[in-house]
Formats: structure tokens, sequence, C-alpha cells
């Protein structure tokens, strides 16, 4: 696929950023077709699809963009296109693919789909399960992965996440054995970090448990509002930002939701929490980087340090 017509692309993506589907069964005005895949653009502007945008574009194939009186505009000469010249095509948006016959035509077959924070959700208690191999954990995570709908991609999420569960072998004893507890001698264990811009996005994690995530495909206008801890049992987590140290809670489930301004206070201009383009222009003053050393610590005083690291690119 040529620069020109990714660059005409993605220029055309940024035309709206929510659309919606006809009631008559065409697709939705501001959709863009590439080859035989369509995305509404909510869809395709958001940064968690970003590889599957790029796919499909690499895959090749002419492209359609919807605009907002209805007509098809053609990527290559930016002229209206016949309605007869838009193939079938499979249409996506956050919740549902419906297919579309050619010169778009409603061909009545809708599947819903996985939403981003249901998976992370239900990652995220696998995860703990796996830690803990807790029973009580288990059973939690097979319920929320059970709620995920059969994902017929080839990543196959549901079925993946039940194959894991499965197999956790559970440490604690089922039958009514008195056990004298040993001693709390572990330190929590941070297992995942998501920021909220928007939808949740998930850092990533490297060998040594600290975690790692970058603001390059998120819009400027974006607001990031919050950060979420998971970790492997309750505990407080102090943070130290920007050269200040705040100490939160973290619940029963090992969870926590951190307020954007509690992190970085006059650096967020609301309560509300800081867009994106204005973070960046903090990050570029400091290295285009800033860390975040968390400090957890359990009730029997089992502590452990990790890093957080949020890059502007």
């Amino acid at each position: 696929m040529n620069k020109k017509i990714i660059g005409s692309f993605l220029a055309s993506v940024m035309i709206a950023s929510t659309t919606t589907i006809s009631a008559f069964g065409a697709m939705g005005s501001g959709t863009v077709v590439i080859g035989t895949k369509a995305f509404d653009l909510s869809y395709a502007n958001d940064p968690a699809n970003f590889k599957e945008i790029t796919s499909a574009i690499v895959d090749g194939g002419m492209v359609y963009v919807k605009n907002f009186n209805g007509e098809w505009i053609s990527n290559v000469n930016g002229l209206a296109a016949s309605i007869n010249s838009i193939p079938a095509v499979i249409y996506k948006n956050a919740t549902q693919k419906i297919s579309f016959d050619a010169a778009d035509l409603d061909a009545k077959v809708t599947t819903a789909i996985n939403s981003a924070a249901q998976i992370l959700a239900a990652t995220q208690a696998v995860v703990k399960a796996e830690i803990s191999k807790l029973q009580t954990d288990v059973d939690t995570a097979k319920i929320s992965v059970n709620a995920l709908l059969t994902d017929a991609a080839p990543g196959k999420i549901r079925a993946d996440l039940l194959a894991r569960l499965n197999l956790i072998k559970v440490t604690n004893p089922t039958s009514p054995i008195v056990t004298t507890p040993s001693a709390d001698v572990t330190a929590p264990i941070l297992n995942s970090v998501s920021l909220t811009i928007g939808q949740p996005v998930l850092a990533t994690k490297d060998a040594s448990g600290n975690f790692k995530v970058s603001l390059g495909l998120a819009k400027s206008t974006d607001m990031f509002t919050a950060v979420k801890l998971n970790t492997s049992e309750k505990a407080t987590a102090k943070i130290t930002c920007m050269g200040k140290t705040k100490t939160f809670t973290i619940n029963d489930a090992g969870d926590v939701t951190i307020p954007v301004a509690d992190l970085l206070g006059s650096y967020a201009p609301s309560a509300a929490g800081v867009s994106v383009g204005t973070l960046k222009g903090y990050l570029g003053l400091l290295g285009n980087s800033i860390t975040l050393n968390v400090t957890l610590t359990d009730a029997a005083g089992n502590a452990s340090t990790k890093t957080i690291t949020i890059t502007a690119n």
C-alpha cells in the first residue's frame, strides 16, 4: 500500500469520532472500506485497534470513505464512486461484526463481539487465579471468562483463557481439615496496569515485573483520566511521581483506580484529568517519559517496588 493511500486514509478517518449504522441497512456515514473490510470511525480511530487497521491497509484493496452526505468517495482520486463499486465486506465496530453484500446492502448477518474492557477484566481475573491458585479466585475468573462471547477470531480469547484456568492446580484444600496457617512472607505482586484514555489501555509487563505504556497511538484530544492497578492481594500502594508521594488503598480484590489528578497534582488541569496533547507537552520537557515508582505493602509488612513508565511515543 503506497504512502499516498495510507496518508489519505488516515486523514479520512479523522472526519469524525462516532458514526451510526443506518436503520435502512446501509453502512453509516463516515464508514471506511479497505478491501473487503469496513470499519466504523470510532473503531478505526481507537489506538487499541491500530494493528488491525494497519493490517487491513497492508493487505491491499480499494479504499472508499462514505461522507456525511451518504456518498461513497474513492481514495485514489477523491471523486464520487458508484455504489456498485463497493464490494461485499465485513463491517466492524466496537460491539458488532455485520456482513454487507456488494453495493452497500445489509446481508442481515450480525455477530456481537467482546469489548476491550470485558477482555481486560477477564484476563486480569485469570492472572490473579494463576498466581494465588485459590479455588475462590479460579471460580471468580471462570465466571468472568464464561461471560465473554465465543470468539471466532484466530486469537480465540475466551477459549485460551479457559485453557489457562484448566491448567491451574488449586493449592487450598476443599475438605474441612484444620491447618495452622503459615506466616505470610510473600510480597504483593503487581499483576497489571491500565491507563484510562477513553477506554482501558493495557501496559506491557517486562521480565522484571516493571510496566511500560505509550501514548503514541492516542489522539491529542483524548482525556487521560485514571490509572488502574491490579495486585495479587490487598495492600497499600505508595506511588512517587514527579517528586511527590501519595499512598492509596488496594481493595480485597487487589484493585485500585487512581484519578490522574491525584497523581499529577497541578500538572492535571482539572479533576477530570489531562488531555494526551497537554501531557505530551509536559513529557517533552522531561525526556519524553515519566516514571511512577510503586511500592506495594501487604498487612504482614511484605513489600515490593516496581515502576510504571509512561512514554510520549
